[in-house]
C-alpha cells in the first residue's frame, strides 16, 4: 500500500525507476483467408418447384449455404402425387444436411442449410 501512495505523490518531473521496454511482435493472422471480408454471402433464392428435376438444383443451393423459397404451384398444379414425392426427397435433403424446410403459405415452401432455423408458429389447440 505503501508504495501505491509513493506513485501517485510524485510531481511530474520525477521518473519511474524503471521502465522496461516490452519488444514489438508482429502478429499473424490467426486464420487466414477468412477476414471478415471475405465472409462468403448467403443468398435467398426463389424458384419454381416443376419436376423432380428441381429437387437436386434446390439441394445443391442448400448445400452451398442458401436458403431457398420455393414456388409449388406448377408441379401442384400438374400432378400432385409427384409434389408430394419431391417435397418428401426435399425433407430428406434437408434433415440430411441438418437444415430445415417448412411451408409458408399454400403454394410456397422454404428451405433452409444446416445454420439456419424456421421457428414455426405453434397452433393453438
Amino acid at each position: 500500500m505503501e508504495y501505491l501512495k509513493r506513485i501517485f505523490r510524485r510531481t511530474p518531473e520525477q521518473r519511474p525507476e524503471a521502465v522496461e521496454e516490452v519488444p514489438i511482435l508482429e502478429v499473424e493472422e490467426a486464420v487466414k483467408g477468412r477476414g471478415l471480408s471475405e465472409i462468403e454471402p448467403i443468398y435467398v433464392k426463389s424458384m419454381n418447384l416443376q419436376s423432380l428435376v428441381d429437387v437436386r438444383e434446390v439441394a445443391e443451393e442448400l448445400r452451398a449455404g442458401n436458403i431457398v423459397v420455393l414456388d409449388i404451384t406448377p408441379l401442384m398444379n400438374q400432378d400432385p402425387a409427384e409434389l408430394k414425392r419431391a417435397i418428401d426427397q426435399l425433407k430428406g435433403i434437408t434433415h440430411g444436411i441438418g437444415g430445415d424446410i417448412g411451408r409458408l403459405t399454400e403454394s410456397k415452401v422454404i428451405a433452409t442449410p444446416k445454420f439456419v432455423r424456421i421457428q414455426f408458429k405453434k397452433t393453438e389447440a
